[in-house]
C-alpha cells in the first residue's frame, strides 16, 4: 500500500482511502459526527459527498483531513525519532 501525501488528499478522495493510509483523520469523521467510520459506502464516497451529506464547508473539511494527516505523521516521526534517540549510543 502507498502512502498518500497530506497534500494528496483532496475532495476527491474516498473516505476508505483517507482512513487506509491515514488513520489519525478518523479523528476529524468523530469530531463532526458523521457516521462514516465503518460505513459500507465508505470506499464510494469522496470527501466531497462527505461534506455535502454533512453540510460541511467542502475546503475546510479537506484541510481539517490534511492536518489532521500531517499531524498524525509528524507526531510518528517524533515518536520513532524518539526511540532512535534513546536507543543510540552517542546522544
Amino acid at each position: 500500500m502507498s502512502m498518500m501525501e497530506p497534500r494528496q488528499i483532496t475532495k476527491s478522495s474516498t473516505v476508505s482511502e483517507v482512513l487506509q493510509r491515514h488513520p489519525g483523520t478518523s479523528q476529524v469523521f468523530l469530531e463532526k459526527r458523521t457516521l462514516c467510520l465503518g460505513c459500507y459506502m465508505a470506499r464510494f464516497c469522496s470527501l466531497r459527498d462527505v461534506a455535502n451529506v454533512y453540510s460541511l464547508d467542502t475546503e475546510t473539511f479537506v484541510h481539517e483531513m490534511q492536518q489532521a494527516a500531517i499531524n498524525k505523521t509528524f507526531q510518528n516521526f517524533k515518536e520513532e525519532d524518539s526511540n532512535w534517540d534513546k536507543s543510540h549510543p552517542i546522544r
